[in-house]
C-alpha cells in the first residue's frame, strides 16, 4: 500500500512523569499512559510528541469509528504548562494516544517509520475532515486527498493571516486614538504637572537627588492618567506613540522610542530612557541627558558613582561588554546601564521591586 509521510503539529512536549522503553531495534518510546504538556496549541487534532502521537477527542472517537487499521488508541495524560498559550480557543479536554501499529512496508492504514507517521489515502480522507492545518503532508504521489489537504491548510493559514492583520489594524487604530486622547489631556494639565521629587539613593540621606530618574520613580505604580505619569510623558519632544494599547501589556513611547512608559495591567510598571540605540530602538536617542540627574553636568558611569556612591549590585555581561550598576529609590530600582569597556551611557530603567 502507498503511504504518505504526514508530518503534525509539534507543540506538545513529554510530559512529567514520563517512563520510556525500548524495542529490539533501539527505538525508544513512551510507555503508557503516554505524557504530554502543552505550552501551546495551535489547533490541531493530531499533534506529535516525539517520537510519538495525541490525538483529541473527536477524531479519536471517528478513528474508533472507521474500518482503518495499523493503530490503536490508548491512554493519555495531557497538561498544559503555566505559560499555557492556546492560539485556537479551548483545549480540548480529551486526548488519546495514536499508536501506529502497521508496517511500512505493509497493507495497512497507519505506520510510523524514522518517526515519522504514515498514513494511507483512506486514512488521510478521514484526517480530511478533521482540523489538521499545521501539519505537513509528502505524498508518494499527488492525489485528491494530498490536494485536498493543501488546499485546507492554506485556506486556514490564510485566514489566520487576515485575521492577524485585521486585528493589528484594529490595535493601531486603537492606539492612535489613545495616544490623541493622551496628547489632549497633556495639553490640558501642562501647566500643573508636578516637578522631579527628591529622594534618597540607597536609603542614604547624603546622596539626594531629583531629576528624570526621580520623575519616573514618582511615576509607577500608577494610571497613564495620573499627575505623575503625565509629568514623564511630558518630557517627549515630539508625537506620542501608545503599542499595544487594550492588550495585557502596552506601552507610551516617543516616536523614536528614546522614552518608554511600560504598563502592566494598566499599571506603570517601568520606565526608559534610550541614550544609545539598539535593536529594539534603533532611533533612540535620549537628549535629556544632563536632567536625568540634575547637577550632572555629564552623564558618565564616573559621574554617577560619584554622585549616588556605589552600587547595591553591579551585573556585567556574560557575551556583551555591558555594565548594569543597580541603585534603590525608596522602594523603587534604577538600572543605569553602560556599553563597552568605556562604559558609554546606553539605557536608564527605573522599575519596582
Amino acid at each position: 500500500m502507498t503511504h504518505h509521510v504526514l508530518e503534525p503539529e509539534a507543540t506538545g512536549t513529554v510530559g512529567d512523569g514520563a517512563v520510556w522503553t525500548q524495542d529490539a531495534s533501539g527505538s525508544r518510546t513512551q510507555a503508557d499512559p503516554l505524557r504530554c504538556e502543552f505550552a501551546g496549541w495551535l489547533g490541531d487534532e493530531l499533534v506529535g510528541v516525539h517520537p510519538d502521537f495525541i490525538v483529541a477527542g473527536p477524531l479519536a472517537d471517528a478513528l474508533r469509528a472507521s474500518d482503518l487499521t495499523g493503530f490503536e488508541l490508548r491512554e493519555a495524560v495531557v497538561t498544559t504548562s503555566p505559560e499555557f498559550v492556546s492560539y485556537a480557543g479551548g483545549l480540548p479536554q480529551r486526548w488519546e494516544r495514536l499508536d501506529p501499529t502497521g508496517r511500512a512496508d505493509g497493507n495497512d492504514d497507519f505506520a510510523q517509520r524514522d518517526g515519522m507517521l504514515l498514513v494511507s489515502e483512506r486514512a488521510l480522507a478521514l484526517l480530511n475532515e478533521h482540523r489538521i492545518v499545521e501539519a505537513s503532508v509528502t505524498g508518494a504521489e499527488d492525489t485528491d486527498q494530498t490536494a485536498r489537504f493543501i488546499r485546507q491548510r492554506d485556506a486556514a493559514r490564510t485566514k489566520v493571516q487576515e485575521r492577524a492583520r485585521a486585528e493589528r489594524e484594529a490595535e493601531a487604530d486603537a492606539g492612535a486614538q489613545e495616544a490623541a486622547r493622551v496628547t489632549e489631556l497633556l495639553a490640558s494639565r501642562r501647566g500643573t504637572l508636578t516637578e522631579p521629587p527628591t529622594m534618597r539613593a540607597n536609603a542614604d540621606p547624603k546622596r539626594r537627588i531629583s531629576g528624570d530618574v526621580t520623575l519616573a520613580a514618582a511615576a509607577l505604580g500608577g494610571t497613564i492618567d495620573d499627575d505623575s505619569t503625565l509629568a514623564v510623558l511630558n518630557l517627549i519632544d515630539g508625537s506620542l506613540v501608545v503599542n499595544g494599547f487594550g492588550t495585557k501589556y502596552c506601552s507610551y513611547e516617543s516616536a523614536d522610542r528614546s522614552l518608554q512608559v511600560h504598563l502592566d495591567r494598566g499599571v506603570v510598571k517601568y520606565i526608559e530612557y534610550v541614550i544609545k540605540p539598539h535593536y529594539n530602538a534603533p532611533k533612540a536617542n535620549y537628549r535629556r541627558t544632563g536632567h536625568i540627574i540634575d547637577g550632572l553636568e555629564m552623564f558618565t558611569r564616573e559621574a554617577v558613582l560619584e554622585r549616588l556612591g556605589e552600587p547595591t549590585t553591579v551585573r556585567t555581561g556574560k557575551r556583551t561588554a555591558k555594565t548594569a550598576d543597580e541603585y534603590r529609590l525608596g522602594r523603587k530600582l534604577v538600572f543605569f546601564l553602560w556599553d563597552g569597556e568605556e562604559h558609554r551611557a546606553a539605557t536608564v530603567r527605573v522599575g519596582r521591586k
